[in-house]
């Protein structure tokens, strides 16, 4: 079995899934993480799941190269609602954005069990999907923070709790109020990150006569960041 490396995104991603889970990777691309935790021992069975043919085909070679064929099973679809009855316990859903991923857990009801994990990686409106998760009663059991070819990344590690509700600006952009004692220079980092892009954002939109509150925004993480200096 050949080993396979991954970056410390798709770790930070795969620090999260169970051991002994069937797993499955939704939006696989070539299909790393699965195939890493395969190659590790970690879980039993993979799905990986694409709505393209091209990452497939990818995803297809690296199982080959690692002897995993038996252990896997890959699904040409959209989102997670095809894998309804078939024992997945962990689901990861990475690299797509926050709005998406929030749209594809709210198009399959199977994933809202006690005994589900998700594991999300969204690259953008990490807010959003924070918001929409609680709304649909969901909820953040612990976030891990990393940094890969210059970016820095948010994994979020999701339960069900059946109690729907909504939430703070401040649980929404910074993330649960926590103490990071493993990751506190990583997660200082990410909220120093996240502070300026949005600082930006509100720059150019002040330029153009537009005022969105963000201001308000800034203040929470300036405060958060403050009590990891």
């Amino acid at each position: 079995m050949a080993n396979i490396q991954i970056d410390p995104r798709l770790l930070s991603a795969a620090s999260f899934v169970r051991a002994g889970a069937v797993f499955a990777d939704i939006g696989t691309d070539h299909g790393y993480l699965p195939v890493f935790l395969l190659s590790e021992g970690r879980i039993k069975f993979a799905f990986l799941s694409d709505v393209n043919e091209g990452p497939l085909e990818k995803a297809s070679e690296n199982i080959r190269r690692a002897g995993l064929r038996e252990k896997c099973e890959l699904l040409l679809a959209d989102g997670a609602a095809s894998l309804a009855g078939r024992g997945v316990t962990d689901y990861a859903i990475c690299g797509m954005g926050g709005e998406l991923i929030a749209d594809i857990i709210a198009r399959a009801p199977h994933l809202a069990e006690p005994c589900v994990r998700l594991i999300l990686q969204p690259m953008s409106r990490q807010e959003h999907l924070r918001r929409a998760l609680y709304r649909l009663g969901f909820f953040i059991l612990g976030e891990s923070y990393s940094v890969a070819d210059g970016k820095r990344y948010v994994c979020m590690c999701v339960g069900f709790s059946g109690t729907p509700c909504e939430i703070s600006d401040s649980l929404a952009y910074l993330g649960p109020d926590i103490l990071h004692t493993d990751d506190r220079d990583a997660y200082l980092a990410y909220l120093v990150a996240k502070r300026e892009s949005i600082a930006r954002a509100a720059a150019a939109r002040s330029e153009a006569g537009l005022d969105d509150g963000s201001e308000k925004i800034i203040a929470l993480f300036d405060g958060r960041i403050k009590q990891y200096l």
